[in-house]
């Protein structure tokens, strides 16, 4: 496989690519007005304590207070660092974690101050989510400052590679009120490489912790990288055949990252100096172009539909094109297959995530269905969102959950449209005109003007007043008034503007 990432660095935006043999797997942006907020620690105040809900609301210095579950708050264990990490803790203690929960009111009380680490972006109407466990994530390792447990992440399936690691972890000496996560990208890092990272962590948490100490709530204590150092920490590994920027001064920040955690990959980075625009020069920006496509075609000619709402992600698989060679099942089911694959891709390239609906064309054999969500299984093992899939059905259909931090793609480049309000479809120049009718009737059954002029937008005025519709006479017959109908390209052709004259 062969995998590249390519940073555009403009005034207003970084974005980056990650190809696989040309093909763009996922897309990553970052604008100057909305920078990441994930990973960053404040030390806040709290503002309300609320036992019903069971969490309390954090000033952090953000538009809109943080919100701070109980579970959030228990010393107990990082579980939702380590399951996203893929340490999975034993249940018995995942179980008596939940009986052992306090009221929120026992743990914290209006006024105090907490140190907190967003875990979740605001969204819409919803301030971000934070938590007092904190974490600090290197390349190989993430310091857990309030636990003393070492973790392996289940993506390192060797025994042999997981017992070497075990061993280094254990002969670094590491302070026992500390505990670590040893991440998937460990795989085959040196004893100095793990040496090299912890010193690096636990300096950088003593550093927190002093500035916590001095600093007076809401402030923010650190910010967590931004996208082009995420992206060089957390994706950029030897898999990668090379990665390539074209900013020269991110360029020096991505080596100088390196020389520091892992200097044997500074050889892979270049600096892209040419006059074609970089995304242009490897047709990365065609392919940026289909993210925000409703549609997605597949190569079968069957196709994909996306549909996003405010509570969920619907996925329609459609047969299209394709018809296939022996019959129907065959058809739907190789369909499926294809789309199943194309699905996990679109999820990660669009950062799509919370309630997902795949609803695949209907197959009758049982087996098929059974290996459509095999497929998909397998399609979703590489995606670093944590994910969680049910069944699919007798119907064909999938629920899916896929952890959400921040707004998807389409969220961020797209607003709700201001002539539709959102709904995507508007009122037809037929409906717009019987209400008009109704409107009329209504007003002129009292008025005691001679003259109504009505503003209508120039299609609907033209529907009305046309010698086959002849809406507006009958009316004037009726009543006995004059009805002036006046064109307004400036109208919303849903609006109906009604003025009396005497």
């Amino acid at each position: 496989m062969h995998k590249e990432i390519f940073i555009n660095v403009t005034q207003h935006e970084k974005r980056v690519a990650i190809l696989e043999n040309k093909r763009i797997e996922e897309f990553y942006t970052e604008r100057v007005e909305d920078t990441n907020l994930v990973g960053n620690i404040y030390k806040g105040r709290v503002e309300s304590v609320l036992p019903g809900m069971g969490a309390a609301f954090v000033d952090i210095g953000l538009e809109k207070n943080g919100f701070l579950y109980v579970s959030d708050v228990v010393p107990e264990p990082s579980e939702e660092k380590m399951a996203e990490e893929g340490v999975e803790p034993e249940m018995s203690k995942k179980q008596e974690a939940k009986r052992r929960l306090p009221a929120i009111s026992e743990l914290l009380k209006k006024g105090d101050e907490v140190l907190v680490q967003i875990v979740k972006e605001p969204i819409s109407t919803k301030g971000a989510r934070l938590t007092t466990h904190i974490s600090i994530p290197g390349r190989f390792l993430v310091l857990m400052p309030f636990d003393n447990h070492i973790g392996l992440s289940k993506r390192i399936e060797s025994r042999e590679e997981r017992d070497r690691i075990r061993q280094i972890m254990e002969g670094l000496r590491l302070p026992k009120d500390l505990g670590f996560i040893v991440r998937t990208a460990a795989i085959g890092a040196s004893e100095k490489d793990f040496q090299r990272e912890s010193r690096y962590l636990i300096n950088l948490w003593q550093n927190i912790k002093a500035r916590a100490k001095r600093a007076k709530p809401p402030q923010l204590i650190h910010a967590e990288f931004d996208l082009i150092l995420r992206v060089t920490r957390d994706i950029f590994t030897s898999d990668f055949t090379k990665l390539e920027i074209d900013s020269k001064s991110d360029f020096r920040r991505i080596s100088r990252f390196l020389r520091m955690l892992a200097p044997q990959l500074r050889q892979r980075v270049r600096f892209y100096n040419e006059r074609m625009p970089l995304f242009e020069k490897y047709d990365i920006e065609k392919q940026i172009e289909k993210i925000y496509d409703r549609i997605v075609q597949l190569k079968s000619g069957g196709y994909l539909i996306f549909d996003q709402t405010e509570s969920l992600v619907a996925i329609d698989v459609n047969s299209g094109k394709f018809v296939g060679r022996k019959n129907l099942e065959d058809t739907a089911y190789k369909t499926n297959l294809e789309a199943a694959e194309e699905v996990a891709r679109q999820l990660k390239l669009r950062d799509l995530g919370g309630i997902i609906i795949i609803d695949f064309i209907d197959m009758e054999y049982a087996e098929h269905r059974k290996n459509v969500f095999r497929a998909l299984e397998r399609a979703l093992e590489n995606d670093k969102a944590k994910t969680k899939i049910l069944n699919i059905s007798s119907i064909g259909l999938v629920e899916m959950t896929r952890q959400r931090v921040r707004e998807s793609i389409e969220s961020k480049s797209y607003q709700k449209c201001p002539y539709c309000n959102g709904r995507g479809i508007v009122k037809s120049i037929s409906t717009v005109s019987i209400e008009l009718i109704r409107k009329l009737e209504s007003i002129l059954q009292s008025s005691r003007s001679r003259e109504v002029f009505v503003s209508l937008h120039p299609e609907v005025a033209y529907y009305i007043s046309s010698p086959e519709k002849n809406m507006i006479k009958p009316l004037e017959k009726r009543f006995r008034k004059a009805i002036r109908v006046i064109e307004d390209p400036n109208i919303h052709i849903e609006d109906i503007k009604i003025e009396q004259r005497p």
